[in-house]
């Protein structure tokens, strides 16, 4: 569970992840995505959907994303691939008026930094209704498609935006995507999750706290400061 959060009191920037962060993961949207992932290396790799898994897991695991694998691999447009990909029924989530209270009661700038693309985070965002919260969205294009965990996105994430990074907290459902944060300096909270990828590394010192859900971790945080 979340650990005393007054260090929070001190964070000026929040850097918060989208998918299966913003929302809980039972929502589903990453099963639609990993679907249509599947389905593309199929059509454009020319391989059955078994071994189209097997080189999407694999990209995943040795570069970080399945986009950034192909395009090293492949030299597949990632624009193409993105917008294939989030071609998504967002039907499972809805406005979150809880959420969008926490967030505005939450003091600081909020950035979203996603692996995935601006136009999938804002389509989100808008279904959520929490959208006018975040200042940007720093996407795997800004990223110039190096993907988390590396750290030179997250150095110029820091960078374009101004981020003091002893003042900044990352909030995440991949542990090992806190890893770059805690290297700068940042306070991290890992989101937990079942998911074999997402506890990858769980229990390393770059995971300073863990909350079952975004809003738990914000209404502790408010309920000792109240």
């Amino acid at each position: 569970m979340t650990k005393n959060t007054a260090i929070f009191d001190q964070v000026e920037s929040w850097i918060i992840d989208l998918d299966n962060t913003l929302y809980h993961a039972n929502s589903n949207l990453w099963d639609q995505i990993d679907v249509l992932m599947g389905r593309f290396i199929s059509t454009h790799l020319g391989l059955d959907l078994v071994e189209a898994k097997k080189l999407q897991k694999g990209y995943l695991m040795s570069h970080g994303t399945t986009l950034r694998g192909l395009m090293d691999n492949h030299g597949i447009d990632p624009d193409y691939f993105l917008d294939y990909v989030h071609d998504l029924d967002l039907s499972s989530i809805g406005h979150d008026e809880e959420l969008n209270a926490l967030l505005g009661n939450l003091k600081g700038r909020k950035l979203i930094y996603t692996n995935g693309s601006t136009g999938h985070a804002r389509r989100v965002l808008d279904c959520l209704g929490v959208g006018h919260h975040f200042e940007t969205i720093f996407d795997i294009k800004a990223a110039d498609y190096v993907p988390k965990p590396r750290i030179e996105p997250m150095e110029l994430l820091v960078r374009a935006h101004k981020v003091e990074a002893p003042k900044a907290a990352m909030i995440d459902d991949m542990a090992v995507n806190l890893k770059p944060a805690h290297e700068l300096g940042m306070t991290t909270v890992w989101i937990e999750t079942d998911s074999p990828y997402g506890r990858t590394s769980s229990d390393g010192d770059h995971v300073h706290h863990v909350t079952p859900d975004i809003k738990h971790l914000l209404k502790t945080h408010f309920e000792r400061t109240a």
